[in-house]
């Protein structure tokens, strides 16, 4: 890597590529205050999983920015990482304003290693704030992005206002509202992989610039959201489950006909694109259920499916270059 700043990314790639995952206690106190989506990834669960297993066979060990990365931080995420958690304050409304956003990870962290890279190339500042030593990126000055450490083995990356915000909180941990405190209990701890959403799709997303246009009623539908959660569950199969909160029956029968619309478009594939035949035997058997204003979601497929569903991807993506 060329940015040892950028290690963070990094890992929370290789391990979204792993699972979301269950509930780290210690890291969901640390999230700020106002936080609207939270999600969380356990790549330890994630490594002992099949298709963790098949993930890490295929990791990038011939890519020499991977282990350049590696080598001058004395991290590796496949090995060091543990538990992530984002949260974002995911700003609504299409005003184009970024929000706040942290991501908290708990690992083994060479943090002098880290901290003099990055001062050593230029790639970032020490700043001392409330007792810890924070990595401010010196290449964002519109919206910095910092790295601290909070205690062993806890990082926290985040925009610099929320990093100063947790730092300044991480002796009172975070009081989540009751009801979305609950969703996360219930979908974190049944789950390898969750996320939680207490706000809708941006009004952006179901305007309409004077002609309709392809996806403009998947678009409209998904305005009609108004709160989400989803899980994967990993093992021989694959579990996943999504349900949505939408503003009224009628928004929530407009979603479940554009699900089984898409479902649809995949199944009239099967024959001619080998990745849309796994799909759709996916989705032969999906669930797909109303209860008012609620819609809830759940698709399974065979974990080998999946593990084809990855080889035909990458096939296909080598194809094109």
């Amino acid at each position: 890597m060329k940015r040892p700043f950028l290690f963070v990314p990094v890992f929370l790639m290789a391990g979204a590529v792993s699972a979301l995952a269950n509930v780290d206690s210690g890291l969901l106190a640390l999230v700020p205050a106002g936080a609207k989506v939270i999600g969380a990834l356990d790549v330890t669960r994630a490594r002992n999983s099949d298709f963790g297993q098949y993930l890490l066979a295929k990791a990038q060990a011939d890519d020499v920015h991977f282990q350049e990365m590696i080598n001058e931080t004395g991290f590796d995420p496949r090995r060091d990482l543990q538990n992530i958690v984002f949260a974002t304050s995911a700003p609504a409304g299409g005003t184009g304003s970024s929000g706040s956003f942290a991501i908290l990870a708990r690992g083994n962290f060479d943090q002098n290693k880290i901290r003099a890279l990055a001062t050593s190339k230029g790639h970032g500042t020490i700043v001392l704030y409330g007792g810890v030593d924070m990595i401010v990126d010196a290449k964002s000055p519109a919206q910095q992005t910092a790295i601290g450490f909070l205690d062993v083995g806890v990082a926290v990356m985040g925009d610099l206002n929320t990093l100063k915000q947790i730092i300044d909180n991480r002796a009172a941990p975070t009081v989540l509202d009751s009801d979305f405190k609950s969703k996360i209990q219930n979908i974190g701890t049944a789950n390898d992989a969750w996320f939680v959403s207490t706000v809708g799709a941006p009004n952006s997303w179901g305007a309409s610039s004077g002609q309709p246009g392809p996806g403009q009623a998947q678009m409209k539908a998904l305005q009609g959201v108004v709160q989400a959660s989803g899980g994967v569950k990993f093992g021989a199969t694959i579990d996943t489950t999504i349900d949505a909160v939408t503003r009224s029956a009628q928004d929530a029968q407009s979603l479940s006909d554009v699900i089984r619309f898409m479902a649809s478009m995949v199944q009239m594939q099967r024959q001619s694109d080998p990745r849309a035949g796994i799909l759709a035997n996916a989705l032969d058997g999906m669930t797909l259920q109303n209860n008012g204003a609620a819609v809830h979601l759940a698709v399974s497929m065979p974990e080998k499916s999946l593990e084809q569903l990855a080889e035909s991807g990458a096939a296909h993506a080598g194809a094109a270059h």
